[in-house]
């Protein structure tokens, strides 16, 4: 028999899933990793413990796929919670501790890039917006505030690209992810020397790694790490992919006529293409993966990990959260008048803006402000959408990923907000799947990744949308949007507090 690996390295676990050649799961095994929180808006975890427990779950799932012979395992992928800053020096130790996307220490740097000229400047190259968690502002907060970390540092990178190179020993970066840090020209898919100028980076140009494609082989397994998981001495570990890619392909997105979605830490929301566009409206254009494909994509993170929030702070956990609140939402009346805005730890209308319910009276329980949280989830993702639409020629169907994909509730508000077909994929790990069908393509299993999620992609549930619930939701969607439109000039007086 023979097998890939796909390796996810999430927000708050690894997993590797290994799969056969006819694309069924054959064994998955994750291990949870911790978030520090060092002072307000600094979200961080300890890179020793990320090696730890990547190896572990990469020696557990062979143990569970009763594989003996590492040699059956052809190849390897790996993706991971894009962005962020992974910083190792010239022996590979750690000069900081991993750096999450949803850190916010750069927030500064955002606001006077934006403000100053420099986003247009750069825009016609980068074709993204800017935001907190990207890998080059993070390196232009450490120049300011830590310099000594910057020199010491030989590589920085996502986390993805630091296990690979714990598997490998070579420091690498792959095209998709690299191209949303802001310091790749699109047009060439290369680096530029005035980007990293304009960010005040350009002393430190050399720790930013070299660029391969999803497919390319990274490095190959190591004789230490072979023998403590189980791999084989000379595995390939290929590129692999932004993680918003990876879920993306595997719930099917191969056509421009298509629109994914992943509801999780962040919300997703993508469209293929072949050309980027003048639009600074969209929040990022990057290149997908696919040959000749750029992934328009509007996002950010004020989806699933709401209702986390929400359910840590103010209630008792169940063993099974999506049953368990989804029957609680049911409970509700779809017409009421409680919103959420679901900015606890980003925004996607204003940068200062924070989380709010409104409309709440005396007769609403905790499962109306429920509802209202998972509405405004949707609402959120039904903006970042309205965003994309003028280059999407009438979606009439919407592939989703995440772990909300479990509540059969929330996938139903999704389809009839959006008045359009939602279908779920069959895979379970959609991210560790994504790159073990890069990993098929650098072993000659498939001949392209098109080939590869025609072979393996598998729709399990359809959702249609109910006409009448939309024409509700269609008024209530307007009246978010007021809301959201008369807090703007409010926001800013709001954070003038914390001061």
């Amino acid at each position: 028999m023979t097998y890939l690996m796909g390796i996810d390295i999430g927000g708050t676990m690894v997993k590797a899933a290994i799969y056969d050649m006819e694309g069924n799961e054959v064994a998955v095994h994750g291990e949870k990793l911790h978030i520090s929180y060092p002072h307000s808006g600094q979200n961080e975890r300890d890179m020793y413990e990320v090696k730890d427990m990547s190896l572990k779950a990469i020696k557990d799932v062979i143990e569970k796929a009763g594989i003996q012979d590492g040699k059956e395992i052809l190849s390897i992928g790996i993706t991971g919670q894009g962005n962020g800053a992974y910083m190792v020096d010239k022996d590979g130790a750690p000069t900081w501790p991993g750096i999450l996307s949803s850190d916010a220490r750069s927030k500064g740097y955002i606001k006077k890039w934006l403000t100053d000229g420099t986003f247009d400047s750069v825009f016609p190259q980068i074709r993204n917006k800017l935001w907190t968690g990207q890998t080059s502002p993070i390196v232009a907060w450490f120049k300011d505030h830590e310099p000594e970390v910057l020199n010491k540092t030989a590589h920085v990178g996502s986390v993805k690209d630091y296990i690979r190179y714990i598997l490998t020993g070579n420091f690498v970066c792959e095209i998709t992810e690299a191209s949303s840090w802001n310091v790749v020209d699109m047009a060439t898919g290369q680096y530029a020397d005035n980007l990293f100028e304009a960010f005040g980076i350009a002393d430190y140009k050399h720790i930013f790694p070299p660029i391969i494609e999803s497919c390319e082989t990274g490095g190959t397994i190591t004789a230490e790490i072979a023998g403590l998981t189980g791999l084989a001495e000379g595995t390939p570990v290929v590129g692999g992919l932004f993680d918003i890619s990876a879920s993306i392909l595997s719930a099917g997105i191969v056509e421009e006529n298509q629109l994914g979605i992943i509801v999780g830490s962040w919300g997703i929301n993508s469209i293929l293409k072949k050309d980027v566009v003048d639009d600074k409206d969209i929040f990022m254009q990057y290149y997908y993966g696919l040959p000749g494909y750029i992934s328009y994509m509007e996002g950010s993170s004020t989806s699933a990990s709401t209702q986390e929030w929400f359910i840590d702070t103010f209630m008792e956990r169940s063993k099974d959260v999506y049953a368990t609140y989804g029957k609680m939402v049911d409970s509700t009346l779809y017409k009421n008048s409680v919103f959420f805005l679901p900015f606890i730890y980003d925004s996607n209308v204003n940068i200062d803006a924070k989380a709010a319910f409104i409309g709440l009276q005396n007769d609403h329980t905790i499962a109306d402000m429920m509802r209202a949280l998972f509405e405004g989830v949707v609402f959120c993702h039904k903006m970042h959408i309205s965003r994309l639409l003028p280059y999407c020629d009438n979606p009439s169907v919407v592939r989703m990923a995440g772990g909300a994909t479990r509540s059969e509730v929330w996938m139903q508000m999704f389809a009839d907000i959006l008045g359009i077909r939602v279908e779920i994929s069959q895979a379970e790990e959609l991210g560790a799947m994504g790159v073990a069908l890069c990993a098929g393509v650098n072993a000659g299993v498939f001949d392209s990744l098109q080939d590869a999620a025609k072979k393996w992609v598998k729709i399990k549930k359809v959702y249609e949308p109910d006409t009448e619930k939309h024409a509700y939701y269609e008024k209530k969607y307007a009246a978010y949007c007021a809301i959201i439109d008369a807090m703007d000039p409010v926001w800013s007086q709001i954070e003038s507090l914390k001061e």
